[in-house]
């Protein structure tokens, strides 16, 4: 189990924003120096970019086995997953079930479809987030009626990501996408669990909005109210209660709105 209880949570709060990163910009394959200051997810999308690109990989060819790809990269599958399902969200790639991952045929005009287009402005980003609602919340429950012990292992090991991510003082962007993740796996839906990976990393806006937080001070405090609320919510699925799931999911995602429209006055003023 986790190291630390809903309890230890209460009462805590903090968190940040970070300026947007522009990558991967255009339809080519053509990618420029990598700035240090690049998410991990991004740096492993410019790398798998470069592994397309260096491998001379065509549309309809295969990338190398997610296993090989953790290897090389030196990194987990928790973010080799991330990296390609961002990917696939732009149109780079696709997957064919139970076959792998492939090079997709660049979309016309390098377009990406509205409805996966990343939140850009304040406005974008509440909207997005009410439509979280209508998916997650039922996700949520029914996670908690169909999740098994590795279930909650999983959504348990994205939990103590996110609190190491804290004390690193990062946004946590990659362990806020994988609870929701794990919940969505939990379904045994496979629809949910596209959601989310077809989502990528715009189902997190906080990096979006290419802003800052005050101070650390205020950047602790927002990601504190996001992970009491993971909190409450892995305890209902753990417990195996759907309807409290439900109203957990539902006000941790409506205090996001909260919070979003709380620092469009705070920084728009």
């Amino acid at each position: 189990m986790i190291d630390f209880l809903p309890q230890q949570a209460h009462g805590r709060n903090s968190l940040a924003f970070a300026p947007e990163i522009a990558l991967l910009g255009g339809t080519n394959f053509d990618v420029g120096p990598m700035s240090a200051t690049v998410h991990l997810t991004d740096r492993i999308k410019l790398d798998l970019m470069r592994l397309i690109e260096a491998d001379g990989l065509k549309p309809g060819d295969k990338l190398p086995p997610a296993d090989q790809l953790c290897e090389q990269f030196s990194v987990s599958r928790t973010v080799v997953r991330e990296a390609i399902a961002s990917l696939k969200a732009e149109g780079r790639l696709r997957s064919l079930r139970g076959s792998g991952v492939y090079v997709a045929k660049p979309r016309e005009g390098g377009a990406v479809p509205a409805f996966m287009a990343a939140p850009q402005e304040i406005g974008d980003v509440l909207e997005f987030m009410e439509f979280r609602v209508s998916v997650e919340v039922e996700a949520a429950g029914l996670a908690a009626e169909r999740r098994t012990e590795v279930h909650l292992l999983r959504m348990e090991q994205a939990l103590s990501q996110f609190r190491r991510a804290m004390q690193e003082r990062s946004l946590a962007t990659e362990a806020d996408r994988a609870f929701h993740r794990e919940i969505a796996d939990a379904t045994n839906n496979n629809r949910f669990r596209l959601f989310v990976d077809e989502m990528g990393e715009r189902l997190i806006p906080r990096r979006t909005l290419g802003a800052g937080f005050v101070d650390e001070a205020t950047k602790a405090e927002f990601l504190g109210h996001i992970e009491t609320e993971h909190l409450r919510i892995h305890a209902a699925i753990a417990d195996r209660n759907a309807d409290a799931a439900r109203v957990a999911m539902r006000k941790h995602l409506e205090d996001g709105r909260r919070r979003y429209r709380e620092w469009r006055l705070t920084h728009l003023e």
